[in-house]
């Protein structure tokens, strides 16, 4: 009886450690089908020629790209692009905003188009320091100089996370178009059909890595409803440690209550990934004061292709801190 225990006990031992690897293993997320409105997004407005890529240097050395928009202005905004990416996609954005005199700059998102291997980053956190470290380039801010955060769809997540979190004070305002915010009331699920999440492998790494084990994080956990083309530049599926980066995740009560600078919020009512009507709610029940525009007819991408929504956006920013 002993000895057949104790067999038990060193088989339990050897399997116990498969179990979680197995699940990582054979979890893997699967993309969706392409989500139309997405696939079909309007053709932006303004000059179709992208301005030539730049690039700045991270403190890890490595180089990132970015798209400059210059105006004779005092005024500055750096736009976040949301899941999937390229920088590209805010063109008409940082085009609407150029013409109105605020000088944009577009950052490819470390993981997307021409920053980083695609789908992945080193550590959770460095999404954080890279955008910090673009303020450093950009050098201190002259006198009366205003600079703005605007971010879209999960880069509006990753804006509130950044707002709330130790670089907050690096920008004057934030504003935040059709931000997702996971498992919020204001959160359709799987965004609508946009997403794919590997929720057993997701939880099994996230488990591993508060025990210490971190040799699965570059997983992929989400994939996204891309279109197949590939003009489009888009970056199909996310790693562990990036999903957990690039957006605010379920954290991001936290991170709104510990905003220290003016912020708004723009959606459209037609929003397929988010409920509009429910956002005003959600920062009333929170306690914290960010007032909710919500934009007639407008759908998720139309927050940064539209012209009624790009003009809602350029007096968002023009507002005085």
């Amino acid at each position: 009886m002993i000895n057949r225990l104790l067999l038990g006990l060193i088989g339990l031992t050897l399997v116990l450690p498969i179990v979680p690897v197995a699940v990582i293993a054979f979890d893997a997320p699967v993309s969706p089908p392409p989500m139309v409105s997405m696939a079909e997004s309007p053709k932006p407005i303004g000059s179709l020629e992208f301005p030539a890529p730049r690039q700045f240097r991270a403190r890890d050395g490595a180089s990132l790209q970015y798209y400059a928009y210059p105006a004779e202005t005092d005024k500055i905004a750096v736009l976040v692009h949301g899941s999937a990416g390229p920088g590209t996609s805010m063109h008409a954005l940082a085009e609407k905003l150029r013409a109105a005199g605020v000088s944009a700059y577009v950052l490819d998102i470390r993981g997307h188009g021409g920053s980083g291997g695609r789908g992945d980053i080193d550590y959770i956190g460095q999404i954080d320091d890279d955008l910090a470290d673009f303020v450093a380039q950009l050098g201190p801010a002259r006198s009366g100089e205003t600079r703005t955060v605007v971010g879209f769809s999960a880069g509006a997540g990753f804006a509130i996370r950044f707002a709330g979190g130790p670089y907050g004070a690096l920008f004057d305002r934030y504003v935040f178009l059709s931000p997702i915010l996971p498992g919020s009331v204001a959160w359709r699920p799987n965004a609508g059909g946009w997403v794919n999440i590997a929720l057993p492998r997701l939880i099994t790494i996230a488990y591993l890595g508060r025990a210490g084990v971190h040799w699965f994080d570059g997983f992929p956990v989400i994939s996204y409803a891309v279109s197949r083309d590939p003009l489009r530049d888009t970056t199909a599926s996310y790693s562990y440690r990036l999903s957990m980066n690039f957006g605010a995740g379920r954290s991001y009560e936290a991170y709104l209550k510990n905003l220290r600078r003016p912020a708004a919020i723009l959606v459209g009512d037609a929003d397929e990934q988010v409920v509009a009507d429910q956002l005003a709610p959600l920062m009333q029940r929170l306690g914290v004061d960010i007032p909710v525009t919500i934009v007639p007819g407008m759908g998720h991408v139309d927050m940064i292709a539209r012209p009624e929504a790009l003009q809602a956006v350029v007096r968002a920013i023009g507002r005085d801190p």
